[in-house]
C-alpha cells in the first residue's frame, strides 16, 4: 500500500537505539537500512516492515532528495526524548514545544496517508468536503491508538497536502512551513537555501570554518546552475568571500554557537570580562595563589629513635639510622600548592608546599620567601644566576578574596611595610590568569611523578593514584624546583617572548629594587595578630607559654607609660597587641608604639625556645606528659619524652581513617620544622645583605625598637596669609641732646681714692630719711 525507493528516510522506534535511517538496498524480500549518515546497517523483512509502518513503529521522515531544514532536523530530534544527568529543565521544556509540533505534523501525515491509500484503492476522489471529514473521523480511533492527540485537521488542509501526490508523504512535508531564511533578492532562492545549508554545516561541526564552508558552497552552487536549475533572470555569479561571511556572522547567534562551542564557552564569551594584571617593571605586582596539589604525598617518619632533629639528644637515645635505610611511610595526603609569580616577568619568586589549607601561616610563609634571596637554588645551580636570582619586597600583591585575606593581621602588616593590596575580581578567572597557568606548569610537572595524576583529563579519579605515592613534600619540592629553574626560567614565556629569568634581571638593573631595612622586623610583622594581651614587668603570659626578656620589657612599659595602668609604685600593667605564628613557640613579636615597630620576647622555657613547634603541639604533649614537663626536670630529660610523643603520634597514624588522620598529620607535621626552602627557615639567623661581598649580617633584635621608623610629625597649622597694607611713613627719629660730660674718676694713689669714698658715704648720709 505504499512505495519505498532508494535514499528515502525512516525513523525506527521499535529497535534498542532508535535514529534515523537511509534506505540502501530494496527488494521483494527484505528492505535494507542503513543509520544516517554512515552507521550500522539493519536488514528487515518486507512484510514485517509494512507491518511496523502500518503500526506506528516506522515513520517516514524524508523522500529521496529532499532536503532537510535546520527547523525541521530539530523537529526531528524530538522523536527522542532527552535523557542524562545534565538535561535542564529550559531543555525539557524546548523539547515539549518542538514535541507538539512533530504530533500536530505526525497527525496530518497519518491523515494524508490514509488518505492517498484511499484514492488509490478506489482510483478516485472523494467527491465532497464533508465525505472527506467522515472519512478523517471514521480513521480518528484509530489515529488515536498512534498517540496522535484529539486534533483532527480540516478537509482543506488535507487536500492541500496530497495534491498531485501519488506516494505517501513525509514529515517533512507535513511541517509547519517557516519563513525562507534569506528574502528573495538578487539570486535565485535555491542560492540562498545553499547558503543556509553551507552555514548550518559549520555549527553542526561538519566544516571546520567558515572559509571551508563558502568553498562547499561555491562548489554547490556552480554544481547547480550548470545542471539546469536556471537563474531565472538573476545574478549567474554565486555571491562573494564577503557577501558569504556577513551571512555567516548574522546567523553566529547564540543558540547556534553553543551547538558549535558548547554552553559553558559561550556563556563566558558573551560576558564582559576584565583585563588582567599589567606590570612595567619587576615586583611592580605579584600575584600569589593557593590550590591543592594533583599528586599523592607520603608523611614519613624522619627516624627510628631522633624523630625531630631541633630537639637535643640524650645519652639514652640510640644512634641516628644511616641515610640509606628507607624512612617509615605513615601516611599519603595531597598537598596544598603556595605560588607567587611575578607579573613583570612571569619569574617564580615563591613555591612552598604545605598540608594546611590556606590561612595567614601560608601567605606570610609565601611572602617571607617573595623577599628572601634564594640561597639554596643558588647552591643547587651555580651556573644559572639569572634563573635563581629574584626576591625583593613587591609594591602591590594580589590576593583572593578568602577570609583569612581579609584581615587586620594581613592588612596591618603589609601597609607597615609599605605594600599595597589589592583583592582579585569575583568570578572572573582572567584576572589572575598568569598565576594559574604558572600554577598549571607546576601540577604538570607533579602529573608525571609518582602519586601524580593528569588536570587536562577530567576522567581522572584522584583517589584511584593514592598507592602510587612514595614521595615526601621535600622531594617534591626539589623536583618541582628542578624543573622551574632549568626550563620554566630559561625557556621564552609565550607571555612575553622572553625568558622570565633574563626579563627579571634586566628590569631590575633598569628600574632597580627597593630593599627591607630589618629582616628581623619583616618575620615579626607577618605574623597573626592578638589584641588585648596584658605585659607587665614580669612579661607576656600567652597561650599557656611565658615570654619575657627584662631589657625589652622595661623599654616598652618606659614608651607607653602614658597608657600604663597602676599607681606610682605599684606593679603597673599594659595592653599591648602580640604577634605571633602557629607554627612556632619559640617568640612572640609585641607591637611598639605606633604600630610600625616590634620587638621580640623569646619563650622563657628553655626547651621550648629554640624548638620549632607549634602551639598546638606544645599543648597537645604537655597534656599527654603533665608529669614530666615541670620547670623541675631539665630539657634534656623533656626533650626525651617529647620524642617518645612523636612516636607515639607516628604509630597511631597508620591506623586512623583518613578523616580522623588528618587532624592527627598536622598535628605531626606542626612538631616538626616547616616544610618550605631552608633559606626562609634560617634567614633569620644569617641574614645575607647583597651579592656584592657583604654577607652574614647579624643584627641585634635589641635594635629593632630603636632603628625603626619614626612617628611622622605633622606640620603646623597656618593660616591663610592676611592681605598686605601699604606701608605707612615712618616719622623721623628724633634728635637727642648729647649728654654733658661726666668728671672722670682718676686717683693718682690709694689716699685720694679712700677719700673720695668718704666724701660720698657723707653725702648718702644726709639724703637718708
Amino acid at each position: 500500500m505504499f512505495s519505498i525507493c532508494i535514499s528515502d528516510r525512516f525513523m525506527l522506534l521499535s529497535i534498542p537505539k532508535p535514529g534515523d535511517f537511509s534506505v540502501v538496498g530494496l527488494d521483494t524480500q527484505a528492505v535494507t537500512l542503513q543509520r544516517y549518515p554512515n552507521g550500522e546497517v539493519l536488514v528487515k523483512d518486507a512484510t514485517q516492515f509494512a507491518l511496523e509502518y502500518a503500526n506506528g513503529d516506522i515513520w517516514q521522515t524524508a523522500q529521496a532528495g529532499q532536503e532537510l531544514r535546520p527547523s525541521t532536523a530539530r523537529h526531528l530530534l524530538a522523536l527522542l526524548k532527552p535523557e542524562g544527568r545534565m538535561v535542564t529543565v529550559g531543555e525539557m521544556e524546548d523539547w515539549e514545544k518542538d514535541r507538539e509540533e512533530l504530533i500536530h505534523a505526525r497527525t496530518k501525515q497519518f491523515y494524508g496517508n490514509k488518505y492517498i491509500d484511499q484514492r488509490n484503492f478506489n482510483l478516485d476522489y472523494t467527491k465532497t468536503e464533508d465525505d472527506l471529514a467522515q472519512f478523517m473521523r471514521d480513521n480518528h480511533e484509530e489515529a488515536d491508538r498512534l498517540g496522535l492527540g484529539k486534533w483532527i485537521p480540516s478537509a482543506t488542509v488535507i487536500r492541500v497536502l496530497v495534491y498531485n501526490r501519488t506516494r505517501h508523504v513525509s514529515l517533512v512535508d507535513c511541517m509547519r512551513k517557516d519563513p525562507a531564511v534569506r528574502a528573495r533578492g538578487i539570486w535565485p532562492q535555491w542560492t540562498y537555501t545553499l547558503a543556509h545549508e553551507a552555514i548550518d554545516k559549520v555549527f553542526r561541526r561538519e566544516l571546520p570554518s567558515c572559509a571551508e564552508a563558502y568553498k562547499w558552497f561555491e562548489g554547490q552552487f556552480y554544481l547547480e546552475r550548470d545542471e539546469g536549475i536556471g537563474i531565472e533572470g538573476k545574478r549567474p555569479n554565486p555571491p562573494t568571500d564577503r557577501v558569504f561571511r556577513t551571512w555567516f556572522n548574522e546567523e553566529s547567534k547564540k543558540a547556534n554557537l553553543v551547538r558549535l562551542h558548547g554552553t559553558r564557552k559561550v556563556n563566558k564569551s558573551l560576558k564582559g570580562v576584565i583585563k588582567p594584571q599589567d606590570a612595567v617593571r619587576p615586583l611592580q605586582i605579584v600575584i600569589i595563589d593557593q590550590t591543592l596539589g594533583n599528586i599523592w604525598s607520603v608523611v614519613k617518619s624522619r627516624s627510628e629513635s631522633l624523630v625531630n632533629r631541633a630537639l637535643p639528644r640524650g645519652s639514652t637515645d640510640q644512634d641516628v639510622p644511616s641515610a640509606e635505610e628507607e624512612p617509615k611511610v605513615l601516611t599519603t595526603k595531597r598537598p596544598e600548592i603556595v605560588y607567587a609569580v611575578d607579573v613583570f616577568s612571569r619569574k617564580t619568586l615563591a613555591l612552598i608546599l604545605t598540608y594546611q589549607a590556606p590561612s595567614i601561616a601560608t601567605f606570610m610563609a609565601c611572602l617571607k620567601m617573595v623577599m628572601t634571596p634564594k640561597i639554596e637554588w643558588m647552591r643547587r645551580y651555580p651556573d644559572l644566576p639569572d634563573a635563581t636570582a629574584g626576591h625583593g619586597p613587591p609594591e602591590t600583591v594580589v590576593l583572593d578574596n578568602l577570609r583569612v585575606h581579609v584581615t587586620d593581621s594581613v592588612q596591618l602588616g603589609l601597609l607597615a611595610m609599605n605594600i599595597a593590596i589589592e583583592y582579585a575580581a569575583l568570578a572572573s578567572p582572567e584576572w589572575k590568569s598568569i598565576v594559574e597557568r604558572a600554577i598549571g606548569t607546576v601540577k604538570r610537572v607533579m602529573a608525571v611523578l609518582p602519586g601524580g595524576f593528569s588536570i587536562d583529563d577530567k576522567r581522572t579519579n584522584s583517589s584511584d593514584h593514592q598507592k602510587y605515592a612514595r614521595l615526601d613534600l621535600e622531594e617534591i619540592d626539589e623536583l618541582v624546583t628542578h624543573k622551574i629553574i632549568t626550563e620554566h626560567h630559561m625557556k621564552p614565556h609565550g607571555g612575553t617572548n622572553e625568558p622570565p629569568g633574563r626579563r627579571f634581571v634586566c628590569g631590575v638593573e633598569k628600574y632597580g629594587r627597593g630593599a627591607l631595612r630589618d629582616l628581623r622586623q619583616l618575620d615579626l610583622m607577618l605574623r597573626r595578630r592578638k589584641i588585648g594581651a596584658t605585659l607587665t614587668r614580669n612579661g607576656v603570659d600567652f597561650k599557656g607559654h611565658h615570654f619575657h626578656d627584662e631589657g625589652l620589657a622595661s623599654r616598652l612599659l618606659e614608651e607607653f607609660s602614658a597608657k600604663t595602668k597602676g599607681k606610682v609604685g605599684y606593679p603597673v600593667s599594659l595592653k599591648i597587641t602580640i604577634l605571633w605564628k602557629p607554627g612556632d613557640c619559640s617568640s612572640v613579636g609585641v607591637m611598639g608604639p605606633g604600630g610600625k615597630t616590634a620587638v621580640e620576647l623569646r619563650n622563657t622555657d628553655p626547651l621550648f625556645s629554640n624548638t620549632p613547634v607549634s602551639f598546638e603541639f606544645a599543648l597537645a604533649a604537655k597534656k599527654a606528659n603533665a608529669k614530666i614537663f615541670e620547670l623541675k626536670y631539665p630539657p634534656e630529660v623533656r626533650a626525651k619524652y617529647l620524642r617518645e610523643y612523636f612516636e607515639r603520634l607516628e604509630q597511631l597514624l597508620p591506623k586512623q581513617t583518613h578523616k580522623a588522620g588528618k587532624t592527627t598529620a598536622r598535628l605531626l607535621e606542626g612538631g616538626r620544622a616547616i616544610v618550605i626552602p631552608p633559606d626562609v627557615r634560617r634567614f633569620d639567623i644569617t641574614i645575607p645583605v647583597t651579592n656584592l661581598g657583604v654577607s652574614n649580617v647579624d643584627i641585634e633584635i635589641a635594635y629593632a625598637a630603636e632603628e625603626g621608623r619614626e612617628q611622622p610629625i605633622t606640620p603646623k597649622r597656618r593660616g591663610p596669609k592676611a592681605k598686605s597694607k601699604p606701608a605707612e611713613p615712618k616719622s623721623p627719629a628724633p634728635e637727642w641732646e648729647p649728654l654733658p660730660s661726666q668728671p672722670s674718676y682718676v686717683f693718682s694713689s690709694a689716699a685720694e681714692s679712700e677719700a673720695f669714698l668718704d666724701r660720698l658715704e657723707a653725702e648718702m648720709a644726709a639724703t637718708r630719711h
